[in-house]
């Protein structure tokens, strides 16, 4: 019998990507290289680099077909790459564009992969760069963000949803007899108000209040977190509360509000906007930002973040695009 095999975690293929771009663009120091190799020690990780250079194989025979909409885009700054050439092994090993491509159209088909699965189990979901409000039979309203999903566990004595992806904006109608419960990643946020927000970040969850308070619990330990506060929970791990940064409820509006946080978080953010491959690799994924970002432009916000930063591209189309310095 042959062994299914399984997805790539999307975490552990976004790791996989930069490291192809940074060591096919030549910019790995001796200490990147030590690090590569102690990265890949774990099988996961080895298995996902092996899975992207088999793509690899596969790119290395096809000719590449023009596209006629796109004869010739972009690579690099003041560099243009012509679509409908073949390009040998090697030539394509020694470009930081080679990798950027392997390592897109991994991640792209690896998120088709996934999606399926999520449609079986949600009641509601969205697409890429579309937001959604769903009115529950209790009277709550849901706003779903960007890339979102959520399932419905409505019975007597309880009214839960489970977050499976994305974020949610919650605004809860009162019923003292029935309690209104969000679970994410192993644990849970019960309202005890009416306004709140959660985001799965991918093996833990954030919740921040807007109105009234919440109780969450996480790691067996349960905290009360009020207004203007957050809190990241998960199966393991309770945090907070903590005081909330940034507008947590901007996207209902369009906007992406951040403070002092790691560029590559926020290009991260800004990504589940549009369709395709975006990423920052290398030093700049570090760089602190404080900002606020049109989610409605994304690919206007990322042109923005790369002039204003001083920051390279490597593009695709508009497509496949990887900031860098």
């Amino acid at each position: 019998m042959t062994a299914t095999r399984q997805p790539m975690a999307p975490e552990i293929a976004a790791a996989a990507a930069d490291w192809i771009v940074r060591r096919d663009g030549g910019r790995m120091t001796a200490e990147d290289q030590q690090a590569f190799a102690l990265w890949l020690a774990e099988p996961s990780h080895s298995d996902a680099v092996a899975r992207l250079e088999m793509i690899w194989e596969l790119l290395d025979g096809e000719e590449y077909e023009p596209v006629a909409e796109l004869p010739r885009q972009r690579a690099a700054r003041g560099r243009t790459l012509a679509f409908g050439t073949r390009w040998s092994r090697s030539s394509r090993r020694g470009a930081l564009v080679s990798g950027a491509v392997a390592a897109a159209l991994a991640l792209v088909v690896v998120g088709g992969v996934q999606d399926w699965p999520m449609r079986m189990r949600a009641d509601h979901m969205t697409g890429i760069g579309e937001r959604r409000e769903v009115m529950l039979s209790d009277g709550s309203v849901v706003q779903l963000d960007s890339g979102s999903a959520i399932a419905l566990d409505y019975t007597g004595a309880r009214r839960g949803v489970r977050l499976l992806a994305g974020a949610a904006m919650f605004n809860i109608a009162p019923d003292p007899a029935r309690p209104f419960t969000v679970d994410a990643e192993g644990g849970s946020v019960t309202a005890l108000g009416t306004a709140f927000a959660v985001r799965d970040e991918g093996g833990r969850a954030t919740v921040t209040v807007t109105r009234h308070s919440v109780r969450v619990e996480g790691a067996g330990r349960t905290a009360v977190v009020g207004e203007g506060q957050r809190a990241d929970f998960g199966r393991t791990a309770l945090s907070g509360p903590l005081p909330a940064q940034g507008d947590a409820a901007a996207w209902t509006r369009g906007r992406l509000v951040v403070v002092d946080r790691p560029l590559g978080e926020v290009v991260a953010q800004i990504a589940r906007y549009r369709r395709g491959y975006v990423a920052v690799t290398g030093p700049a994924a570090a760089i602190r930002v404080s900002g606020v970002y049109d989610l409605n432009h994304p690919l206007a916000a990322l042109d923005s973040i790369e002039k204003s930063l001083g920051l390279s591209s490597v593009r695709l189309s508009d497509r496949f695009i990887i900031l860098h310095r």
